[in-house]
């Protein structure tokens, strides 16, 4: 633990405002996830070629979204429901 406090400093100050960081985090995923929802049927252009690039795109956005959601539930976990489970 010692070696990570020294390695990254502003470590501490982000376990000691956990709170408002998941929140903040989880506020811009939802506005995300509602922008890609908005986005979802909106037309790509007739070029072939950028039409593909744009369904591509918008499928990398999906899966982006997903993981960021994944990884944030991962460290709700972590930081709020292991210490009820462990301890």
């Amino acid at each position: 633990m010692v070696g990570i406090t020294t390695a990254v400093p502003g470590i501490m100050w982000l376990s000691a405002h956990k709170g408002p960081l998941f929140l903040f985090a989880t506020a811009m995923l939802m506005a995300c996830s509602a922008l890609v929802w908005q986005q979802r049927r909106a037309p790509c252009p007739l070029d072939p070629l950028q039409a593909q690039a744009c369904m591509r795109l918008r499928r990398y956005s999906v899966w982006m979204l997903a993981i960021s959601m994944a990884m944030l539930a991962t460290g709700i976990f972590f930081a709020y429901l292991w210490p009820m489970i462990y301890l």
